[in-house]
């Protein structure tokens, strides 16, 4: 043990002797792990904002629907038994979740007219399941009945504003067309001009009342934890009928974003190889060029007896010290550009202002994980000793009389 820390503190002094060469090594690993910290927070922050703005527009964490609704879906398919799926729910711990009626509808304003989807909801319960509540502009947010809300971009299209009115046009339950007057109660604004074309939302008593479809659901969207999703999923299938309901969780709903998600961790983990294959490839150059600058230094070590054991040991704990110290700035810059960025993040308006993706919010945010922090510093320390490895071992082949002789 002794004579480990003997051999680190040359190591550590050999680090000092050359300090340019060190510093520059050292400013290089540091810049890349400072890179990938950062990147990798990124796309975290990405990956939050993509999974906020699908589960807060529209999707939830996960619906219920009635069997075979995908294969009609110009048909309001009712939900069967809603109380039974509500008394699931709550058993299974479920607190925010919204029953939904859903179906294309023409809009009408004058001689302008919009197709649209139609969403009949309750206002208390979806407001805990989505953020529709939260992005009004002007009126209110289904406060009142016979009152319809619109996009702020479908609104535009059609030329109402808040206290107009416009004609809505639809099938109800029976495969009758129906047809009555709204006035407009509110405009809401996301972030998605192409989603506010689209949506028009009425109270849930309100469109079950227009559609003749009392009591009658086509959805019930549910909210969870975080990461919860699968296992409540697994617990509803487990208590619904599978022949009289589905559950499909956001990844099914928008397997899209589920798909985006592994292709950018694909495309990081890529980043990260080659990244830390050039951290290799400079620690090894620098480590080989200490080798060569002190074949006469080393052959006189192993001349008063350092084993080839102990020269390989110094010159790795050299890498391991270079690696270390770049691991240390690197982090500690990364968390400092990674709290600025987790606080005033990243306005990307221009490139994403009709991405389905960046519904709640255009500005994207860092959020940087102590786990990623903890293994970029552990894979930096390992490719530095890694590469360390082959000058060491040349190091100690080395025979002392050849090395001391070396001009």
């Amino acid at each position: 043990m002794t004579a480990f820390f003997l051999f680190a503190r040359i190591a550590l002094r050999n680090v000092r002797r050359n300090a340019r060469r060190s510093l520059l090594t050292i400013s290089a690993i540091a810049f890349g792990l400072l890179c990938l910290i950062v990147f990798e927070a990124l796309k975290v922050g990405l990956h939050q904002e993509m999974i906020t703005s699908t589960i807060g527009l529209d999707a939830a964490s996960l619906q219920v629907q009635a069997r075979g609704k995908e294969l009609e879906p110009a048909l309001m398919k009712p939900v069967p038994r809603t109380e039974k799926v509500s008394s699931a729910l709550r058993k299974a711990g479920a607190e925010d979740f919204s029953h939904r009626l859903k179906t294309p509808a023409l809009l009408l304003a004058g001689q302008k007219s919009s197709a649209v989807l139609l969403s009949g909801v309750d206002p208390v319960e979806e407001a805990r399941v989505t953020f529709i509540s939260r992005k009004v502009l002007r009126g209110s947010y289904l406060t009142l009945d016979r009152h319809i809300l619109l996009g702020e971009e479908l609104a535009r299209s059609l030329g109402v504003d808040v206290g107009g009115t416009v004609t809505v046009t639809a099938q109800d339950s029976h495969g009758m067309p129906a047809t009555e007057k709204f006035a407009v109660g509110g405009i809401y604004k996301t972030e998605l001009a192409s989603f506010d074309s689209r949506h028009a939302y009425l109270s849930l008593r309100t469109a079950q009342e227009f559609l003749k479809a009392d009591n009658l659901v086509t959805e019930i969207a549910v909210r969870t934890r975080a990461d919860a999703e699968r296992d409540f999923a697994a617990t509803l299938r487990t208590a619904l009928p599978e022949e009289d309901y589905q559950v499909k969780t956001w990844e099914e709903i928008a397997p899209d974003v589920k798909q985006l998600i592994g292709l950018n961790d694909a495309t990081m983990n890529l980043l990260i190889l080659i990244v830390f294959a050039i951290i290799a490839m400079g620690i090894a150059n620098t480590m080989t060029m200490v080798v060569f600058e002190r074949f006469r230094e080393l052959g006189i070590l192993a001349a008063i007896g350092t084993t080839p054991a102990g020269i390989l040991v110094m010159v790795v704990l050299e890498s391991f010290f270079l690696g270390a110290i770049a691991a240390l700035l690197g982090s500690v810059s990364a968390a400092g550009v990674c709290a600025y960025l987790a606080r005033y993040g990243v306005d990307l308006t221009q490139f994403t202002s009709a991405n389905q993706y960046f519904a709640n919010s255009h500005v994207l945010k860092a959020h940087l994980l102590a786990f990623d922090l903890v293994i970029a510093n552990i894979v930096t320390v390992m490719t530095a000793l890694i590469a360390g490895i082959y000058p060491a071992w040349k190091a100690s082949r080395l025979k002392p009389v050849d090395a001391i002789n070396h001009l």
